[in-house]
């Protein structure tokens, strides 16, 4: 199930060929195309163009492989891929290089500098419900690994004859980031949830995507600065495809940083931090233990809440938050219930649209707002609430 040690230590895979820039179709580059599906596949979804590559709908009530659509209606679904980081000064300078390097090609639509990373295993169309799973196993996959000493190698059009996409190969003197990637291929195929490549591994980063109908031929690059770095964490993300383009959400991030032997635990994704925390909420609003609160908390969390009712204010401090809590649950006699709508993670805040529902003088109250939330670790430290609207709001809690 896991490679040998001898085979980590290596840094390499020992039953694949040395990688190197492919003659024919690449690996898909900006996950629009399932590059992890199994060896049956077409030619054509293989190679399947990621620039303009649209997914494929699911197929429902039929058994699947690892990258495709699960087959059960009903269920949530995520297109996840896992991902080695790349530090903040190496993204600046793939930015600062790709603003005037390609600009002899008219339309090229560059990747968000956020977007930049080094993609290690597309594993496509899984269950949200395997989340939890697939982030255990990039954690045993990489336990052991320190950091990665790596450089930013030779710009290159993808594939050779009609490019989608302009990429940065990743120089690995030691193929220790070949080696990463079989332990995390290995482990994810164990639990079914990825389809290995049959084409040796290549480390790159999409700076830019060709659109339709663009040539680039002839089109000649000056050399990328090749700073050395330290690559340190993996992250497993979410694909959300949009109209204009895919937006990438982390679920679990590992860093590299572990000694041989030692498991590494995966940081929590910011979104279930909060939906984690709205849980026990709920619970304690209800007139469960508000005790229970604390450890999903910082010490010196902080609740701005706005207007001029009774609860406004900035509750700085556990004391005062769970005081601010409690004053809501009394007010209302312990029928206040939160709904939440949805929510978005934007780095470490996440943005949730909710509903409040009370009974407070046999009246029903209803109101809506967004809450910022900008999450530590596996705790929420900060809380901005804005409501639809202030006015009605404060007679709410007046």
């Amino acid at each position: 199930m896991l490679l040998g040690e001898a085979a980590r230590r290596a840094g390499h895979h020992p039953h694949r060929p040395a990688a190197r820039w492919p003659g024919g179709c690449p690996r898909s580059l900006d996950h629009r195309g399932s590059a992890s599906r199994p060896a049956l596949a077409s030619r054509r979804d293989r190679c399947a163009a990621s620039g303009d590559a649209r997914p494929r709908p699911p197929v429902i009530g039929r058994a699947t492989l690892s990258g495709s659509a699960p087959a059960l209606a009903g269920d949530e679904r995520a297109r996840l891929f896992v991902a080695l980081e790349l530090p903040p000064g190496v993204r600046e300078a793939l930015e600062l290089w790709r603003s005037s390097a390609p600009r002899r090609v008219r339309g090229l639509r560059m990747v968000t500098p956020a977007a930049l990373h080094v993609t290690l295993c597309f594993l496509g169309w899984r269950l949200e419900r395997e989340i939890d799973g697939i982030g255990a196993a990039c954690a045993a996959a990489v336990a052991g690994w320190g950091p990665l000493a790596l450089s930013l190698g030779d710009p290159v059009w993808l594939p050779d004859r009609r490019p989608r996409v302009l990429a940065v190969g990743i120089e690995d003197a030691s193929d220790s980031l070949a080696g990463l990637q079989a332990s995390l291929s290995t482990e994810l195929s164990a639990g079914g949830w990825y389809a290995p490549e049959t084409r040796p591994f290549l480390g790159h980063v999409t700076v830019a995507r060709v659109p339709r109908g663009t040539s680039v031929r002839g089109a000649k690059l000056p050399p990328v600065p090749a700073p050395e770095f330290l690559a340190t964490h993996v992250t497993l993300y979410r694909s959300r495809l949009g109209p204009s383009g895919a937006r990438y959400e982390p679920q679990r991030t590992v860093e590299l940083g572990g000694r041989p032997g030692e498991q590494a635990v995966p940081r929590p994704e910011p979104g279930s931090v909060v939906r984690e925390f709205h849980e026990w909420q709920r619970e304690a609003y209800a007139g469960g233990d508000l005790d229970a609160l604390r450890p999903r908390l910082t010490d010196d969390v902080v609740w701005h809440v706005p207007g001029r009712s009774r609860i406004s204010g900035e509750h700085r401090g556990i004391e005062a938050v769970l005081a601010y809590f409690d004053r809501r649950r009394t007010m209302t006699d312990r029928s206040f219930r939160v709904t939440v709508h949805g929510l978005s993670v934007v780095g470490d805040r996440v943005v949730q649209l909710a509903g409040g529902r009370a009974v407070r003088d046999g009246r029903e109250l209803n109101w809506e707002t967004v809450g910022v939330f900008r999450v530590d670790g596996d705790r929420v430290a900060e809380c901005w609430l804005v409501p639809f609207d202030l006015y009605a709001f404060d007679e709410i809690w007046r």
